[in-house]
């Protein structure tokens, strides 16, 4: 995680660094992760030729999913005795290497447990893979929900268990959301 996430590391790849500044946010101002998630669902829908109520439909379940896998993960991050200190403050403070600087420039000020971009990543994905009963169309949804959540490690702002956590989060809340929320008419 040190060199993975450091601004100078030798040990990410070129693909590494290029997934951690697409899935990236609030350095730029964008709407991300969430709106990035929404954007392939409208490209996916789209190429698969979805039509309006099925498209509703997708796009309720996915962002009923972020939502509530949002409100999970706070809840986890300030409803637990874990208040773990981000890859930052425990290189500088607790290795005492004042000069480490994570590849982002910034970093959140939530606690490190769980992430945030996992959660989503993978509620998303699940619905996604549940909805078309597939884990790839272009691309499989579970792997782009990992990088996602590898990408808070590159960037140096998450540590593993972070992103693994998240994406357990994540998958419970899309397995409870498709089974429980905005049944097809008949069903």
């Amino acid at each position: 995680m040190r060199d993975l996430g450091a601004a100078g590391s030798t040990t990410r790849t070129t693909d590494q660094t290029a997934a951690a500044w697409f899935w990236a946010n609030d350095a730029n101002g964008t709407y991300k992760p969430p709106g990035r998630l929404l954007d392939i669902t409208a490209r996916v829908s789209r190429d698969r030729g979805l039509t309006a109520y099925q498209k509703a439909r997708l796009f309720a379940l996915v962002s009923v999913a972020m939502a509530d896998a949002a409100i999970a993960e706070w809840d986890v991050k300030y409803q637990t005795p874990i208040d773990l200190w981000r890859p930052v403050s425990a290189i500088r403070e607790g290795l005492r290497d004042t000069t480490w600087k994570p590849l982002s420039g910034t970093t959140p000020c939530s606690p490190a447990w769980a992430s945030g971009h996992s959660a989503f990543g993978a509620a998303w994905a699940g619905i996604m893979r549940q909805y078309f009963k597939t884990d790839g169309i272009t691309t499989s949804f579970s792997q782009a929900a990992r990088e996602e959540a590898d990408s808070r490690v590159w960037l140096g702002v998450r540590y593993p268990w972070d992103a693994s956590d998240g994406l357990n989060l994540g998958e419970n809340v899309a397995t409870w959301a498709f089974t429980h929320k905005m049944k097809c008419v008949g069903s």
